[in-house]
């Protein structure tokens, strides 16, 4: 037993001296591997930043598995693999918690933007541009400011919003003129090209496409020179000149097949088709239109794909195939739908990840003040004790007495404590997927602005603070440098309280959703008489002269009246809160009824109704006609969960000329 121990003893030692961290050069080569494992693929660089992961877990410092991480997630964006690289960077975001620096965050957020725009969800890319934007601003260098500037002015030209995106590349291009650096201003004329050619300035295009080649080919940025290219046969296209279209066209192709980059091929490819199609060349056409669907599926390229079916059903068309050119576009509307899908998969895996990331976060946060709380009381209590201690003798057998008890408290709150993790990560797995499709874009779009302003306002905080404390470490730290941190410091925690307190009155009043579902248990009860009963007190609590009309058969029926009580308030409200909104009055008929195995409550009222548009939609969670003014959209919602999920029934919208008529359906019995 003894020589398993010394055994182990040693592994372990020997385990410690060996894994030492890895140094930044010893890194560096690390990171020169995957570069050349991308000159073969992009999935070569993931298997072997995969690789180097797992060989090097105990000697790689979270900051450096972070930004391995980040190469891997920009390999998958590259692949189009855009759910993975999400993935990929929400376990980013969660070990960036570990690394106090702004570079990380702002890595994390203009790579989720890059991911976005690829699948085409532009507002979302933006607001991550956005936080990328902010965090680029606390920066020392306006490096990564500019270049932000320039992925918004790239997202700005995929929303044709070719004024704006020209403005942002000018001041790109301006910056690294003045650096003199060639690529980005390679890159600055290229995107300013493809601004003014989205203006219709052809000729402006031309020249700053030209010169944008000039500098590439100088400075033997080969691959990069086929974007030229590329731009240049679009314009050369759009100003007619064939020949000198099909040469750069032709030209992007072959660098980019030589540069192993076969997806990026596909874009050129479906231009030089365009240009077959204009000037009747159709030869073979159908036959590489073909080929650029089977690449454009290989490599999940949705948009070409779409790009190369409409070319198929105008060729088919134009020789009056007419059943080709119906089936091609059928395929046509496949590819998009199945885009479209994509998109929104991608969306919900992103404010999945987002969602969970914000109630890891402030669970911990929860957790920390707990902690802290408690060794402050524990502390004091010590100290209690101290002062007891030099008191009395016979008090000191007392106080030995209450510190063994205070030990023994601690060690039990401690394991409640250990347990309520225990709990509550259990819990978090088995309801994180709980109608995850339908909320989490209506709670993130909620909770999105003040969780933003407290984040920003926090990492603001901690940039003053580290600067204050290297002031006064230099012993540099005036009374006005002090006075206006005290200022600032102030206002960033108002901020914080402010956007948290909003927040978590937002997460309490979507809390409701899930209170809807009475549990409590049915019992027999006349209909009629329980709603004439309960309208007074309705009537009472209401800040309107509203009269409740409350008429019809005597029904007995085996049920739930709170609930069903909740649902009449709900449309009693919903009429107060729409219905009667310019009137200080109304009146509101509930007609009960018998249907067979069924109690009819009629629901009327006289205000001014719901139009058809809306009528389809009043159940959904989070809809509401008065957005933006502190209406969430859940009481309808509500109402519907509460007869459907506990009163076993049916709920519906019947539309008037006047005022807004509700049909409740319960069973005389619910089992």
């Amino acid at each position: 037993m003894l020589l398993r121990c010394a055994i182990l003893v040693c592994t372990l030692i020997t385990a410690n001296t060996f894994a030492m961290p890895i140094t930044e050069a010893e890194f560096e080569k690390l990171r020169a591997e995957i570069r050349q494992a991308s000159a073969q693929s992009p999935l070569q660089a993931i298997d072997t930043t995969d690789d180097i992961l797992r060989q090097n877990d105990s000697q790689l410092s979270t900051r450096q598995k972070i930004r391995l991480l980040y190469g891997k997630a920009w390999f998958q964006i590259q692949t189009d693999d855009v759910h993975s690289a999400i993935s990929t960077l929400s376990v980013c975001k969660k070990m960036s918690i570990e690394v106090s620096d702004p570079i990380i965050l702002y890595s994390y957020y203009s790579l989720t933007a890059g991911a976005l725009t690829r699948m085409s969800l532009y507002e979302r890319a933006l607001e991550n541009y956005l936080e990328s934007y902010r965090l680029a601003a606390l920066m020392e260098t306006d490096m990564f400011l500019k270049q932000t500037e320039n992925n918004i002015g790239n997202v700005y030209l995929k929303l044709s919003r070719f004024e704006d995106a020209k403005s942002y590349f000018e001041r790109f291009y301006q910056d690294a003129k003045e650096r003199n650096l060639p690529q980005q201003m390679g890159v600055g004329l290229n995107n300013l090209g493809e601004a003014y050619f989205g203006l219709g300035n052809f000729k402006k295009a031309l020249s700053l496409h030209l010169e944008s080649l000039k500098i590439r080919e100088a400075n033997n940025l080969t691959y990069h020179s086929s974007w030229s290219h590329y731009n240049l046969g679009r314009t050369y296209l759009a100003l007619d000149n064939t020949e000198l279209a099909k040469h750069h066209l032709t030209e992007a192709i072959n660098i980019r097949k030589q540069s192993n980059a076969i997806a990026d091929s596909i874009a050129p490819q479906i231009e030089l088709m365009k240009l077959k199609a204009l000037t009747g060349d159709t030869k073979d056409l159908e036959i590489m239109l073909y080929d650029v669907i089977s690449l454009s599926n290989e490599h999940s390229r949705f948009q070409e794909k779409t790009h190369a079916y409409q070319l198929l059903v105008d060729y088919f068309s134009k020789k009056q195939d007419w059943k080709n050119s119906f089936m091609t576009a059928q395929q046509l509307m496949q590819t998009k739908f199945d885009f479209l899908q994509r998109q929104a998969e991608i969306g919900v895996a992103f404010y999945a990840a987002q969602m969970n990331l914000a109630i890891k976060e402030r669970d911990i946060a929860q957790l920390t003040q707990e902690n802290e709380l408690h060794q402050i009381n524990t502390q004091a209590a010590k100290s209690q004790l101290i002062l007891v201690l030099v008191g009395v003798l016979i008090i000191a057998l007392l106080t030995l007495f209450f510190v063994r008890r205070i030990n023994a408290k601690n060690l039990t709150q401690i394991e409640t404590l250990e347990n309520l993790k225990a709990t509550q990560k259990q819990l978090l797995e088995s309801e994180k997927m709980s109608a995850m499709t339908t909320l989490v874009s209506g709670m993130a779009h909620q909770l999105n602005t003040p969780l933003g302003l407290v984040v920003t306002s926090a990492s603001c905080l901690e940039a003053k603070l580290k600067e204050i404390h290297d002031l006064l470490n230099d012993q540099k730290l005036s009374a006005k440098q002090l006075k206006k941190f005290l200022e600032e410091s102030s206002e960033m925690l108002e901020m914080t309280a402010n956007n948290s307190g909003r927040a978590a009155d937002l997460i309490a009043r979507f809390k409701m959703i899930a209170a809807s579902l009475d549990s409590s248990e049915a019992v027999q009860f006349d209909v009629l008489t329980y709603l004439k009963n309960r309208s007074e007190l309705i009537t009472q609590s209401l800040d309107k002269n509203i009269e409740i009309d409350v008429y019809g058969q005597s029904i007995q029926v085996h049920s739930h009246p709170e609930a069903l009580l909740k649902v009449i308030s709900q449309l009693v409200n919903n009429s107060c809160s729409h219905g009667f909104i310019s009137q200080s009055s109304g009146r509101i008929m509930i007609e009960v009824r018998e249907d067979r195995d069924w109690a009819v409550i009629t629901y009327q009222d006289d205000g001014v109704g719901i139009n058809e548009a809306e009528q389809q939609q009043i159940f959904e969670p989070f809809y509401t006609s008065q957005l933006g003014q502190g209406k969430l959209g859940l009481g309808l919602n509500i109402a519907y969960n509460s007869v459907v999920q506990v009163l076993k029934g049916k709920i519906s919208y019947e539309h008037q000329d006047c005022g807004a008529k509700f049909v409740v359906k319960i069973p005389k019995r619910t089992e």
